[in-house]
């Protein structure tokens, strides 16, 4: 009997830690799947930001090295590295305070400036006078087509990226600034002092070309109020006896999609301008007004390399809608819908918060292809309105200057005149959506003028 009631005793025992060791298995197992998934889906965003407070506070209270503790710079590398783990390098970016005046007044309906007109070599980095605006100070001082900037008051632009090269001229321009530049043609590098009031450059320029009756209109950057500028230039133009146009988005850096969205309306009679599909996948489409007034006239539209994000969606909307043919090279390439976010010193976040789409449902991430492929030559610069008003080129000039994209432009409307390729006439009743505060731009081109 006592070696039974052992024999059971023992078996009760195993049983219940065999039970014990399940539930404890279960109770881990659960607990594990309920933590994670507790975690994941809801306190993980909390936790690592706590944990980045943590790390803050620690080095503010124990770092024994205090003149090596800089509170702006610490954030400022911190945010900049939280960005860049998002992989969107060439989009999502942060703006010190500085860069977001700059990026304000870029975009501002108007700008004040020295007054000329500059471009970045992708391949080079050489930074490259195109053309100075007639009367300012740019102009005053002798820079000429083609100049190379070397350095601003003594500080070689080297390695700069573009909006850095702005700013050293249009942060030291209303007290006057002293730019080194290379003359290929003199072999020699000259001194440029600029001083005097700034003036107000524009963001549209266009120059009449009599003998075939083309406006050849540029669009330096999608600013706000640009489609304004667009149709007091094309009323102009018209007026002068333009039957065609050549519209010159080369070099565009973009700006505001609502601009975008607006001058493809002054084209375009009806149809989509773009789409921004969010994170789910929903879409959401901007159709044109409704209210187009040049919807018939012959149109080509250039665009190369350095054209641009809201300016790639406004010349996908004319292509993919019939509306005109792209002449040129392969644009940039871009596929992100940038917002800004402010932040509470006067810096921002430019964050890409959903994907842009052209008409046909395409995503232009490899750049947008033209009707048709037109190169320039290595040394050749595009030709711009503004060098065209002040040189007073004739057509016959212009087919001499070696832009072979003008002049592959300038034949084609010469033998299709007469050829209307607008839609028919139609209104939309529909509510249009607004695309206000979304902006697509690339910084590396960014600005055009200083």
């Amino acid at each position: 009997m006592g070696k039974d009631n052992n024999s059971r005793q023992k078996h009760v025992s195993q049983g219940i830690l065999i039970a014990l060791l399940v539930l404890t298995f279960l109770s881990g197992w659960f607990g594990h799947l309920a933590f994670t998934n507790f975690f994941t889906s809801q306190n993980q965003s909390q936790f690592y930001a706590q944990l980045i407070q943590q790390a803050w506070t620690d080095i503010d209270q124990h770092y024994f090295d205090r003149k090596a503790v800089n509170y702006q710079q610490m954030s400022y590398l911190a945010i900049n590295a939280m960005l860049h783990r998002l992989g969107d390098n060439l989009h999502t970016r942060f703006l010190a305070p500085a860069d977001v005046q700059t990026l304000n007044q870029d975009l501002s309906k108007t700008f004040t400036g020295i007054g000329i007109y500059l471009r970045q070599d992708p391949t080079t980095k050489q930074v490259i006078v195109t053309s100075t605006i007639p009367g300012s100070p740019a102009e005053q001082a002798g820079f000429q087509r083609g100049d190379i900037i070397l350095a601003i008051n003594g500080v070689s632009i080297a390695g700069k990226d573009f909006a850095t090269v702005h700013s050293l001229i249009y942060g030291a321009a209303s007290k006057g600034v002293t730019i080194f530049v290379q003359r290929p043609s003199m072999q020699q590098t000259l001194t440029m002092r600029v001083s005097g009031p700034g003036v107000t450059e524009p963001n549209v320029i266009f120059h009449y070309i009599a003998e075939s009756h083309i406006a050849h209109i540029q669009i330096v950057q999608l600013a706000d109020g640009v489609s304004s500028q667009l149709k007091d230039a094309l009323r102009e133009a018209k007026g002068l006896g333009a039957t065609s146009l050549i519209l010159d988005l080369r070099d565009d850096p973009g700006g505001y999609v609502q601009e975008a969205i607006n001058i493809a309306s002054e084209f375009i009679t009806r149809g989509t301008v773009l789409s921004v599909q969010n994170s789910t996948g929903q879409r959401t489409p901007y159709p044109v007004s409704g209210n187009a007034v040049n919807a018939s006239i012959p149109m080509v539209v250039l665009v190369n390399k350095n054209t641009a994000s809201a300016t790639e969606m406004l010349a996908a909307a004319l292509q993919e809608n019939n509306r005109a043919i792209l002449m040129g090279t392969t644009t940039f390439g871009t596929d992100t819908v940038l917002q800004e976010f402010d932040l509470s010193d006067g810096s921002a976040l430019l964050l890409a918060t959903g994907e842009w789409l052209t008409p046909r449902g395409h995503v232009l991430r490899d750049g947008l292809t033209p009707t048709r492929t037109v190169t320039l030559d290595a040394n050749s610069i595009p030709l711009t309105s503004n060098e065209e008003n002040v040189e007073h080129l004739t057509e016959q000039q212009i087919l001499s200057s070696g832009d072979a994209q003008m002049v592959a432009a300038i034949r084609y409307l010469d033998m299709h005149q007469t050829t209307s390729v607008g839609r028919s006439q139609s209104k939309l009743s529909q509510q249009q959506p607004q695309a206000t505060g979304l902006l697509a731009f690339e910084l590396s081109f960014f600005p055009l003028e200083a």
